[in-house]
Protein backbone atom coordinates (compact mmCIF):
# COMPACT_ATOMS: atom_id res chain seq x y z
CA UNK A 1 0.00 0.00 0.00
CA UNK A 2 1.51 3.49 -1.05
CA UNK A 3 1.92 5.97 1.53
CA UNK A 4 1.02 8.91 2.44
CA UNK A 5 2.75 10.62 5.29
CA UNK A 6 6.93 9.71 5.82
CA UNK A 7 8.50 9.31 9.50
CA UNK A 8 11.51 9.15 10.63
CA UNK A 9 12.02 5.54 10.25
CA UNK A 10 11.23 6.22 6.34
CA UNK A 11 13.70 8.55 6.45
CA UNK A 12 16.68 6.05 7.86
CA UNK A 13 15.47 3.05 5.31
CA UNK A 14 14.77 5.54 2.29
CA UNK A 15 18.74 6.56 2.93
CA UNK A 16 19.64 2.76 2.96
CA UNK A 17 18.12 2.71 -0.18
CA UNK A 18 19.28 5.83 -1.67
CA UNK A 19 23.03 4.58 -0.76
CA UNK A 20 22.65 0.79 -2.13
CA UNK A 21 21.11 2.27 -5.34
CA UNK A 22 23.72 4.93 -6.07
CA UNK A 23 26.36 2.64 -5.28
CA UNK A 24 25.11 0.10 -7.33
CA UNK A 25 24.92 3.47 -10.73
CA UNK A 26 28.08 4.61 -9.11
CA UNK A 27 30.01 3.34 -12.42
CA UNK A 28 27.22 4.84 -15.04
CA UNK A 29 27.56 8.04 -13.09
CA UNK A 30 30.99 8.35 -13.32
CA UNK A 31 31.19 7.28 -16.70
CA UNK A 32 28.78 10.48 -17.45
CA UNK A 33 31.28 12.20 -15.67
CA UNK A 34 34.25 11.38 -17.28
CA UNK A 35 32.64 13.03 -21.04
CA UNK A 36 32.26 16.56 -19.70
CA UNK A 37 34.47 16.39 -16.16
CA UNK A 38 36.35 14.69 -13.92
CA UNK A 39 35.14 11.54 -14.34
CA UNK A 40 34.65 10.56 -10.26
CA UNK A 41 31.33 11.90 -9.36
CA UNK A 42 29.47 8.65 -9.04
CA UNK A 43 32.26 7.36 -6.93
CA UNK A 44 32.44 10.35 -5.02
CA UNK A 45 28.55 10.31 -4.45
CA UNK A 46 28.27 6.65 -3.31
CA UNK A 47 31.49 7.44 -1.05
CA UNK A 48 29.00 10.16 0.69
CA UNK A 49 26.08 8.12 0.65
CA UNK A 50 28.15 5.07 1.80
CA UNK A 51 29.10 7.52 4.79
CA UNK A 52 25.83 8.40 5.06
CA UNK A 53 24.20 4.79 5.79
CA UNK A 54 27.21 3.68 8.20
CA UNK A 55 26.39 6.34 10.44
CA UNK A 56 22.25 5.36 10.67
CA UNK A 57 22.26 3.55 13.78
CA UNK A 58 23.56 6.62 15.41
CA UNK A 59 21.70 9.10 13.55
CA UNK A 60 18.50 7.15 13.64
CA UNK A 61 18.27 8.18 17.55
CA UNK A 62 18.09 11.71 16.70
CA UNK A 63 14.92 14.26 15.31
CA UNK A 64 14.41 14.54 11.90
CA UNK A 65 15.49 17.32 11.45
CA UNK A 66 19.25 16.52 13.12
CA UNK A 67 19.29 12.81 10.96
CA UNK A 68 18.94 14.94 7.71
CA UNK A 69 21.85 17.45 8.77
CA UNK A 70 24.32 14.86 10.57
CA UNK A 71 23.71 13.63 6.49
CA UNK A 72 24.57 15.94 4.35
CA UNK A 73 27.29 16.90 6.42
CA UNK A 74 28.47 13.36 5.29
CA UNK A 75 28.18 14.31 1.75
CA UNK A 76 30.30 17.55 2.61
CA UNK A 77 32.62 16.20 4.04
CA UNK A 78 33.34 13.03 1.57
CA UNK A 79 31.61 13.83 -1.20
CA UNK A 80 34.11 17.16 -1.62
CA UNK A 81 34.11 19.84 -4.14
CA UNK A 82 31.27 21.19 -5.67
CA UNK A 83 28.89 18.13 -5.67
CA UNK A 84 29.40 17.70 -2.22
CA UNK A 85 28.46 21.17 -1.25
CA UNK A 86 25.45 21.02 -3.38
CA UNK A 87 23.98 17.42 -2.29
CA UNK A 88 25.21 17.64 1.38
CA UNK A 89 23.25 21.55 1.31
CA UNK A 90 20.03 18.73 0.01
CA UNK A 91 19.75 17.59 3.31
CA UNK A 92 20.74 20.76 5.32
CA UNK A 93 18.21 22.91 4.02
CA UNK A 94 15.59 20.05 4.46
CA UNK A 95 16.85 20.12 7.97
CA UNK A 96 16.80 24.02 8.20
CA UNK A 97 13.59 24.10 7.35
CA UNK A 98 12.31 21.40 9.21
CA UNK A 99 13.93 22.31 12.69
CA UNK A 100 12.31 26.09 12.07
CA UNK A 101 9.00 25.15 11.14
CA UNK A 102 8.04 21.35 11.66
CA UNK A 103 10.57 20.39 14.81
CA UNK A 104 8.82 17.11 16.79
CA UNK A 105 6.53 16.67 13.63
CA UNK A 106 6.57 13.17 13.28
CA UNK A 107 5.65 11.74 10.51
CA UNK A 108 5.62 14.37 7.69
CA UNK A 109 2.64 15.14 5.07
CA UNK A 110 3.43 16.03 1.12
CA UNK A 111 3.07 19.64 1.89
CA UNK A 112 5.75 19.49 4.53
CA UNK A 113 8.17 17.46 2.71
CA UNK A 114 7.56 19.80 -0.42
CA UNK A 115 7.95 22.87 1.88
CA UNK A 116 11.52 21.46 3.04
CA UNK A 117 12.62 20.18 -0.23
CA UNK A 118 11.70 24.43 -1.54
CA UNK A 119 13.89 25.39 0.86
CA UNK A 120 16.47 23.03 0.14
CA UNK A 121 16.32 23.95 -3.79
CA UNK A 122 16.77 27.82 -2.72
CA UNK A 123 19.54 27.31 -0.54
CA UNK A 124 21.42 25.19 -3.20
CA UNK A 125 20.90 27.38 -6.27
CA UNK A 126 22.06 30.74 -3.52
CA UNK A 127 25.07 28.29 -2.90
CA UNK A 128 26.17 27.27 -5.87
CA UNK A 129 24.60 30.20 -7.86
CA UNK A 130 23.00 27.82 -10.68
CA UNK A 131 19.95 28.56 -11.99
CA UNK A 132 17.88 26.39 -14.31
CA UNK A 133 19.70 26.00 -17.57
CA UNK A 134 23.06 25.63 -16.25
CA UNK A 135 23.61 22.30 -16.51
CA UNK A 136 23.17 21.13 -13.30
CA UNK A 137 21.64 19.52 -10.36
CA UNK A 138 19.20 22.41 -10.42
CA UNK A 139 17.84 21.23 -14.12
CA UNK A 140 16.41 18.22 -12.33
CA UNK A 141 15.51 19.28 -8.84
CA UNK A 142 13.56 22.66 -9.76
CA UNK A 143 10.93 20.66 -12.15
CA UNK A 144 10.35 18.12 -9.15
CA UNK A 145 9.86 20.36 -6.82
CA UNK A 146 7.71 22.48 -8.84
CA UNK A 147 5.80 19.84 -9.80
CA UNK A 148 5.53 18.49 -5.51
CA UNK A 149 3.91 22.57 -5.42
CA UNK A 150 1.50 21.66 -7.31
CA UNK A 151 0.21 18.00 -6.27
CA UNK A 152 -0.09 19.63 -2.58
CA UNK A 153 -2.01 21.94 -4.48
CA UNK A 154 -4.35 19.47 -6.09
CA UNK A 155 -4.30 17.18 -2.66
CA UNK A 156 -2.55 14.45 -4.49
CA UNK A 157 -1.31 11.50 -2.13
CA UNK A 158 2.45 11.35 -2.00
CA UNK A 159 2.93 8.76 -3.54
CA UNK A 160 1.22 9.83 -6.70
CA UNK A 161 3.26 13.34 -6.11
CA UNK A 162 6.69 11.54 -6.23
CA UNK A 163 5.79 9.56 -8.93
CA UNK A 164 5.26 12.62 -11.33
CA UNK A 165 8.20 14.25 -9.53
CA UNK A 166 10.79 11.57 -10.88
CA UNK A 167 9.43 11.82 -14.09
CA UNK A 168 10.07 15.83 -13.80
CA UNK A 169 13.25 14.93 -12.71
CA UNK A 170 14.17 12.66 -15.57
CA UNK A 171 12.90 15.27 -17.89
CA UNK A 172 14.88 17.87 -16.49
CA UNK A 173 17.89 15.68 -16.65
CA UNK A 174 17.89 14.64 -20.31
CA UNK A 175 17.20 18.35 -20.70
CA UNK A 176 20.94 18.99 -19.93
CA UNK A 177 21.85 17.08 -23.17
CA UNK A 178 21.34 20.30 -24.84
CA UNK A 179 22.71 22.82 -22.68
CA UNK A 180 26.09 24.53 -22.94
CA UNK A 181 27.74 23.91 -19.20
CA UNK A 182 28.58 27.07 -17.38
CA UNK A 183 29.80 25.63 -14.02
CA UNK A 184 32.44 23.40 -13.32
CA UNK A 185 35.19 21.80 -15.23
CA UNK A 186 32.95 21.23 -17.90
CA UNK A 187 32.42 25.00 -18.82
CA UNK A 188 35.57 25.17 -19.63
CA UNK A 189 34.48 22.91 -22.63
CA UNK A 190 31.69 25.59 -23.96
CA UNK A 191 29.66 24.07 -26.57
CA UNK A 192 31.47 20.81 -26.69
CA UNK A 193 29.13 20.38 -23.16
CA UNK A 194 26.29 20.48 -25.86
CA UNK A 195 25.08 16.35 -26.30
CA UNK A 196 25.96 14.91 -22.94
CA UNK A 197 23.95 14.56 -19.66
CA UNK A 198 25.04 16.36 -16.69
CA UNK A 199 26.14 13.74 -13.89
CA UNK A 200 24.65 15.39 -10.96
CA UNK A 201 21.01 16.31 -12.69
CA UNK A 202 21.18 12.44 -13.39
CA UNK A 203 22.09 11.96 -9.61
CA UNK A 204 19.72 13.97 -8.62
CA UNK A 205 17.22 12.26 -10.62
CA UNK A 206 18.15 8.98 -9.52
CA UNK A 207 17.40 10.41 -5.92
CA UNK A 208 13.55 11.57 -6.59
CA UNK A 209 13.03 7.79 -8.51
CA UNK A 210 14.39 5.88 -5.85
CA UNK A 211 12.46 7.81 -3.48
CA UNK A 212 8.96 7.64 -5.43
CA UNK A 213 9.18 3.75 -5.75
CA UNK A 214 10.06 3.61 -2.18
CA UNK A 215 6.69 5.62 -1.62
CA UNK A 216 5.06 3.09 -3.93
CA UNK A 217 5.73 0.20 -2.18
Amino acid sequence: MAKDSISKNDFVQMVERLYRTIDAQKEDLSKLDTEIGDGDHGFSIATGFRKFYENLDEYAKLDIGPLLKKGGFELIKNVGGAAGAVFGTFFVGQSAYYDCNLKGKDPLDLQDITNMFEHALDQIKNRGHAKPGDKTMVDALEPAVESLKASAAQGSGLADAFKLAAEKANEGAEKTKEMVATHGRAKNLGERSIGYMDPGAKTMSVIIHTIAEYLAE
